[in-house]
């Protein structure tokens, strides 16, 4: 685990020969918000970056306290620097699909693509609701945007990796657990629809805590899928730890439990690390490896060390539909290889997958080639 001031002073010598291009999901609040602020400071402004978000107005404060070089704002496409804001309500797919669409025609590379919304249930496990969508209001921003966002915009960072420079996607949410992906009830409408929606505002959710919980799997089984087919990329899923921001102290689970959750949120104000600090472990992590290094698939903690890590061979992806042997359905096993903290099978993987571009197709129509 790396001391503080070991992580500060390398990202202090984070200095890319070109302009780097990087888009913050959830970088209007928390750690999202944090990360983007000191890659604006250490490029002295000197960045092309993107923050997504739904409210446009607390996003202009973000923007308006990163430096402003002097030279003049460059143009579309990573030529030179630029702060701005896309809004995007990422509960809906439809939405993610068209803000993706509207990027891939203005940008020419992305350098880092980091995602941390967790959307307006972060802290509520007494809500098991559904979307407009049909999808789990849990689920929807921290795993099905998240798929989505990668999907879409991984030409881009294979451009930025093909001229040589960072080409990294980062998902901050709850790696190194070995949480099990599922093999059923997936969407985890079951559990929401037959038992537990009398519950809800009263008392912890089962479903709800499910779907997040699930969460913290199946972005395990997001960067195993893409680091497969992108075998010189890196991807990583990183554990954001305790944060302490504005409305993180404070769990809510039902009026209820709402001793507890002042219990939890009390020890909580006492033992988290501040946004700004673990948003320095967080860049750490993201800054590395350098890209003369290779890309891979990295499970990390919340100081930025690594828990597991595996490089791909461009043969894995094809592994992922074989899921007749007993080797395929054995958890913590990538493609055969034990993996510390990994929550995935080869066949619960391929099941998730097939899972996501089933529920993406229904939604925004078509078929995908990421089967």
């Amino acid at each position: 685990m790396p001391p503080l001031a070991t992580v500060q002073a390398s990202n202090a010598a984070f200095s890319p020969s070109y302009l780097p291009v990087a888009i913050f999901f959830g970088g209007t609040s928390g750690v999202g918000q944090a990360m983007a602020e000191a890659l604006a400071r250490q490029t002295k402004g000197h960045a092309h970056i993107i923050i997504i978000g739904r409210s446009k107005a607390t996003a202009e404060k973000v923007l308006a306290g990163f430096p402003k070089p002097a030279d003049q704002e460059g143009g579309e496409g990573g030529d030179g620097w630029k702060h701005e804001f896309v809004a995007c309500d990422a509960s809906s797919m439809r939405a993610v699909h068209a803000v993706c669409e509207t990027l891939k025609t203005r940008l020419r590379r992305v350098n880092f693509l980091v995602m941390t919304a967790g959307g307006l249930a972060a802290n509520s496990i007494s809500r098991a609701s559904e979307t407009e969508e049909g999808i789990n209001e849990h689920l929807v921003m921290r795993y099905f945007s998240r798929y989505l966002f990668t999907r879409e915009l991984l030409p881009l960072l294979q451009a930025a990796h093909d001229l040589g420079q960072h080409a990294h996607i980062m998902t901050i949410q709850g790696a190194g657990f070995g949480v099990r992906i599922p093999t059923s009830d997936l969407g985890v409408h079951e559990a929401y629809k037959r038992r537990y929606r009398f519950l809800q505002g009263v008392m912890p959710n089962i479903a709800a805590i499910k779907g997040l919980v699930r969460g913290m799997a199946y972005n395990d089984g997001l960067v195993a899928h893409f680091a497969a087919q992108h075998p010189t990329l890196t991807f990583t899923h990183i554990s954001p730890g305790q944060v302490l921001t504005a409305t993180s102290a404070h769990v809510d689970m039902g009026w209820l439990w709402e001793p507890v959750s002042w219990f939890f949120g009390f020890v909580k104000r006492r033992t988290a690390c501040t946004q700004d600090d673990r948003a320095q472990y967080m860049l750490y992590a993201l800054f590395d490896p350098a890209p003369s290094s290779g890309g891979g698939l990295f499970l990390r903690g919340d100081t930025g060390d690594v828990v597991s890590q595996h490089v791909c061979s461009p043969e894995h992806e094809t592994q992922f539909a074989d899921t007749t042997t007993a080797g395929a359905r054995k958890y913590g096993l990538l493609h055969g290889t034990p993996m510390k903290g990994y929550g995935g099978s080869d066949a619960a993987v391929r099941g998730l997958v097939v899972y996501t571009e089933e529920v993406l197709a229904g939604i925004l129509g078509g078929g995908s080639s990421n089967l």
